[in-house]
């Protein structure tokens, strides 16, 4: 199995969403889960590819020259500082759907955080462009310095809970 893992935005030239009360940025923080999750996949038996940077249709094409079978990107939300939760977004195909709903049951399980579903994710850039099962993942809400904060105390599970999901839809069929 090749997982491609696309943690989201790009550390020099588009840090995503900020903290600016404890000086987080969501290029980092989604680093860091994407490379702790690697890690446990290919502990796992798995071919992993992680990919950040600013050029998305690069991201994607990569993806999809690698032949990889399932694409996650990695994110953490923003809003108004005060709303939270995990969502995570799904492209079209009935595979994105059980991948996206296995990563949502592990991170939900895991983290605690609100519940705010699987998302219609067709709008989004690498689910459009990505041929394999694609899911994006918004982990909590980096504006929310409460929930960023359980986070950080809980970030080694957020990255177990990532691999879990791949590794429960591999058991379900994928």
């Amino acid at each position: 199995m090749l997982v491609y893992l696309n943690p989201g935005h790009d550390i020099r030239l588009d840090s995503g969403a900020v903290n600016r009360e404890l000086n987080l940025r969501e290029c980092d923080l989604a680093r860091r889960a994407g490379t702790a999750s690697a890690r446990l996949l290919r502990e796992a038996g798995h071919d992993v590819l992680v990919g950040q940077a600013d050029n998305l249709s690069r991201i994607c094409t990569e993806a999809n020259e690698a032949g990889a079978d399932i694409f996650i990107s990695i994110h953490f939300n923003a809003f108004n500082t005060h709303v939270g939760g995990t969502e995570v977004y799904v492209s079209g195909s009935t595979a994105s759907a059980r991948l996206g709903a296995s990563i949502y049951e592990n991170l939900q399980k895991s983290l605690h955080f609100a519940p705010r579903g699987l998302k219609d994710g067709s709008r989004l850039f690498v689910l459009r462009q990505t041929v394999m099962p694609s899911v994006l993942a918004e982990i909590c809400f980096i504006d929310n310095t409460a929930e960023i904060r359980r986070y950080l105390e809980t970030e080694a599970e957020a990255a177990a809970a990532l691999a879990a999901g791949v590794e429960n839809y591999l058991r379900s069929g994928g």
